[in-house]
């Protein structure tokens, strides 16, 4: 019976949110519009979004709904078991193997950070001294390309599949997979062409990016490689 009158209590309540979200929903939206320079431009930052009668009414229908859920939970289990549960089993197994992931991940990263890194300072060294630019580009491309599809490719599906990670630490493995080969190819394309421009002169060596500048560059919240970036 008092587990029946608790989610009684939680329909309603949940019903009342939705009535009033609605109907403020059916309410026109405020007007977020600006004059600049004679012409009506949108505001639109995230920010100003909030201010937007629909926009806070379904940010805070969410979080209500959350916490609703939340409580009943807990309360439905203490009433049922005569303690809080707080079980843990999924997201332990979602997350296992983690020391399968580490290694995987730190190969995939050491092999990013050090071989198309000096694999295009060798190539610098040598495009404006070689004759034969496009054989050597060829070359030191198709090596590169063969050892990074077996690193960046081949290694990180033959550890998911071999190990059987479980969901969570698969999605980690598959996603850095693909944020270093985006990383690494980001850092040849845009670096590569300005090296082909620079001619250096007689006794002088190639400008190339510092090291310090592609280590951040992996680690910043970006896919366009760039020296460096605005702060």
């Amino acid at each position: 019976m008092v587990k029946t009158k608790v989610l009684r209590q939680v329909e309603e309540q949940m019903s009342i949110i939705l009535d009033n979200a609605l109907r403020e929903s059916i309410q026109p939206a405020t007007s977020s519009q600006s004059k600049v320079n004679g012409k009506t431009t949108a505001k639109q930052t995230s920010n100003e979004l909030f201010e937007i009668n629909h926009i806070r009414t379904i940010y805070h229908m969410f979080i209500a709904v959350l916490l609703i859920f939340f409580f009943s939970t807990l309360i439905i289990d203490y009433i049922d078991q005569g303690r809080l549960v707080l079980e843990f089993d999924m997201l332990f197994y979602a997350f296992g193997q983690p020391g399968t992931v580490v290694w995987a991940w730190t190969i995939m990263f050491a092999y990013t950070l050090l071989v198309p890194f000096y694999t295009l300072k060798f190539w610098s060294s040598l495009y404006h001294k070689f004759s034969q630019k496009l054989a050597l580009s060829l070359g030191i491309g198709l090596a590169l390309s063969t050892v990074q599809s077996f690193i960046l490719g081949l290694f990180p599906i033959y550890v998911v599949v071999h190990h059987q990670l479980p969901p969570a630490s698969r999605f980690i493995v598959i996603l850095e997979q693909i944020r270093f080969l985006m990383k690494a190819y980001s850092f040849l394309r845009e670096t590569a062409p300005d090296i082909i421009k620079n001619t250096p002169k007689e006794g002088e060596n190639p400008r190339f990016p510092t090291f310090s500048s592609y280590l951040y560059f992996l680690f910043c919240p970006t896919l366009i490689y760039r020296e460096s970036y605005p702060r």
